[in-house]
């Protein structure tokens, strides 16, 4: 693997893929994407229309990455109960399908998956994965001194003790969780995982509010990004430690159909420190209104300009030029931006820090 400076967490979507697809070579070369494979609707049947689902977002996977080097894939918001044909396990269809594909699929466990998963993912080891990842979550975290224990203990039951480690501190949400708390636990737990000689230490959370109906319509609104300022302060003293995020999508969401709820229209735009939420009325109300929104960004002083993909959608839109309509396309855009200025950040906080 290169030496990766960003790992975006992303659902397994059209629009997430599409993001990645649109990203310039260099930004492409920075990171190592992490996919979620997306939950199944509930009252989704086991058997062909949970095959039929998982091999959808393998086939979204594989679109986004294809050729592109290493990504990590996880399965933390399928069912465990979840089965295909003939009852093969949710992990193995996805796996397999990406294999076909020949992405270069990093598996992902946690502490706490159920025994089919770990067997499932035994076989996709066997198969000749390259690494593997573990993915422990804020309760692993505060318990720092079963750590390193835990975490050996389920590389051996996936029998991937001779592969390179790869260990995700992933807090989610952090929106009620106070920065000087999450800097603490994240230091307390490295000292034990260094230990274990990972060959990759992440920190992921997410800052992104989640509901956002307490913004007024047709507005411009300021967003922290939290999780971005706290890993910039843990990797000033610990450089090894690699920095995730969940983009512009909040760590709990759903697939919902937009014209039964009715979500409002909205741009989220990456700024060094926080967000700028454009948000407008509701979406199927008008759906041409992402270039009244894209005007008021463009206005925006920390608005950059045409400097990716993403950020070109809003200038064409914002001068009258072609605007995009569907909410999907709107995730693209704003996903799209978010990851290449978030790699312009680091790439230049390594840069300083090597001067």
């Amino acid at each position: 693997m290169t030496n990766p400076i960003y790992t975006p967490i992303v659902k397994s979507k059209a629009g997430e893929a599409k993001a990645l697809i649109r990203l310039d070579r260099l930004t492409r070369a920075a990171i190592v994407p992490f996919f979620d494979v997306l939950a199944l609707k509930s009252g989704t049947a086991n058997g062909s229309d949970v095959h039929e689902h998982l091999e959808k977002q393998a086939i979204n996977i594989a679109a986004a990455w294809n050729g592109r080097g290493p990504c990590y894939v996880d399965l933390f918001d399928i069912s465990p109960s979840a089965r295909g044909f003939d009852g093969v396990h949710p992990a193995t269809i996805v796996h397999e399908k990406i294999a076909f594909d020949r992405i270069e699929a990093i598996p992902v466990v946690g502490t706490e998956r159920d025994v089919a998963y770990k067997l499932a993912i035994r076989r996709v080891i066997d198969e000749g994965a390259s690494a593997l990842a573990v993915r422990l979550g804020d309760e692993d975290i505060q318990l720092p001194s079963t750590l390193a224990h835990n975490v050996a203990k389920v590389v051996s039951e996936v029998g991937a003790a001779s592969l390179p480690l790869h260990i995700f501190l992933d807090f989610r949400s952090i929106s009620n969780l106070p920065s000087d708390i999450l800097q603490m636990r994240v230091l307390r737990a490295l000292a034990e995982l260094r230990k274990l000689k990972p060959a990759r230490i992440v920190l992921a959370s997410s800052a992104i509010v989640s509901d956002m109906s307490g913004f007024k319509r047709n507005s411009v609104n300021k967003v922290p990004r939290r999780d971005f300022m706290n890993w910039r302060t843990i990797a000033a003293a610990q450089p090894d430690v690699h920095f995730a995020d969940y983009g512009v999508i909040h760590p709990e969401y759903l697939d919902i159909d937009p014209k039964v709820i009715r979500p409002a229209a909205k741009i989220r735009y990456a700024c060094d420190d926080k967000w700028l939420v454009v948000k407008g009325i509701k979406w199927v109300r008008d759906t041409s209104q992402h270039r009244k929104l894209s005007c008021m960004l463009f206005a925006e002083s920390d608005f950059r300009g045409a400097d990716c993909w993403g950020a070109e959608r809003i200038v064409s839109a914002a001068g009258g030029g072609h605007a995009y309509r569907r909410l999907e396309d709107w995730v693209t855009i704003d996903l799209n931006a978010h990851i290449s200025h978030t790699v312009k950040q680091i790439t230049k906080i390594q840069t300083l820090q090597r001067a």
